[in-house]
């Protein structure tokens, strides 16, 4: 078992001991997959000009590399386990396809790097009745790290609103 922390290094003031780490959650409502917007409950520490969040214990943790524009336009799929996803680099398109929301809160696009965030915790038995659609549009290879939660438990957070964070929520901006 290991812990994971959340290293964020910033010149950005904003950040202090009170931040919470926000981050879009694929997450589940009514038994249907649904896009929102999370702050953990965690408080970050501060030491060496980072904030440091810790997210909780993981086991089992992988990395996904998937090949330029890998599309899977009638693939709707659950997540396996509840885990974050951490983009390092390429573009991710996710999609609620049965969604009654706003399209504007039933889709996300992730960029790998800075703003690379995902918790995943639409697990089938969570959302029996409509799933999601990743696609990976982008030019360049998108590699994932994955850290399934210990447990296959939902962190304690605070939901903020449906649909994706906005790039000014990100990471306790």
């Amino acid at each position: 078992m290991y812990s994971l922390f959340i290293l964020f290094a910033t010149s950005i003031p904003q950040i202090s001991a009170q931040s919470k780490f926000n981050l879009t959650a694929l997450s589940a409502f009514n038994g249907a997959s649904r896009l929102e917007c999370w702050a953990l409950d965690s408080i970050p520490k501060l030491g060496r000009g980072a904030a440091n969040y810790d997210i909780g214990n993981f086991s089992n943790a992988f990395i996904g590399v998937l090949p330029p524009r890998t599309y899977a336009s009638s693939t709707i799929s659950h997540a396996p386990v509840v885990q974050f996803s951490i983009f390092l680099s390429g573009l991710a398109h996710i999609r609620i396809p049965n969604s009654t929301l706003p399209a504007s809160e039933s889709e996300a696009w992730i960029q790998g790097g800075k703003y690379g965030f995902l918790i995943a915790a639409d697990t089938l038995d969570r959302a029996p009745r409509a799933g999601h659609v990743t696609e990976f549009p982008g030019s360049d290879e998108t590699v994932i790290l994955q850290f399934p939660t210990e447990g296959n438990k939902i962190p304690s957070h605070e939901l903020l609103h449906t649909g994706p964070c906005r790039l000014d929520e990100l990471v306790g901006l």
